[in-house]
């Protein structure tokens, strides 16, 4: 029995010997060079922290200024409705004046989509593109008010609404100012 497991030991010792030694040069030398490769890239320093800027504060001024997104009040509007004296021209919306539907939107909301005619009249249709009616057709004529700057229609062709508007020109007076719907904008 002593025989049998000096040779089994004997035999595993043999066959461990033979498996190491077949591994012994089988692809380290390229591992080797990868390794040096790789060493000799990488970089040996870290780059230094950039500087930071010190915060300064910014001291908001405006907070007692009329919000410019806000609506006007009525009692600003109204006295926006007054004229200055050294006005050019004699030039103002009508206060009184019963407002129309499409007087509710921008021109930046409304989109013009083609007209309509028949026999007496003529008609542009608008599309409105934003808030409770978005995406209502609505047919418009000549002189008719539409717009938030007491717009009236005075043409209507196959590519553009021609509107005639007054706008205040932040001196208490008004101007007339031409403003346009072209189709499809």
């Amino acid at each position: 029995m002593k025989m049998v497991n000096k040779t089994s030991i004997f035999l595993c010792t043999l066959v461990s010997l033979t498996v190491l030694s077949g591994c012994e040069d089988d692809g380290m030398n390229d591992l080797d060079a990868k390794i040096e490769k790789i060493k000799s890239e990488t970089k040996k320093s870290i780059e230094p922290i950039p500087k930071v800027v010190a915060y300064e504060p910014f001291s908001y001024s405006a907070g007692d200024l009329r919000s410019p997104f806000a609506k006007l009040d009525p009692e600003h509007e109204s006295s926006s409705m007054l004229v200055d004296g050294d006005c050019e021209n004699d030039v103002r919306p009508d206060p009184n004046r019963q407002k129309f539907e499409m007087e509710r939107y921008g021109l930046d909301a409304l989109q013009y989509s083609g007209m309509i005619a028949n026999k007496r009249e003529l008609r542009g249709l608008v599309k409105i593109l934003s808030g409770d009616s978005a995406g209502v057709i609505q047919p418009v004529h000549v002189g008719e008010y539409i717009g938030l700057n007491n717009g009236r229609i005075s043409k209507i062709d196959s590519n553009q609404i021609t509107i005639e508007a007054i706008v205040p020109n932040g001196r208490g007076c008004w101007e007339d100012r031409t403003q346009y719907l072209v189709i499809g904008q």
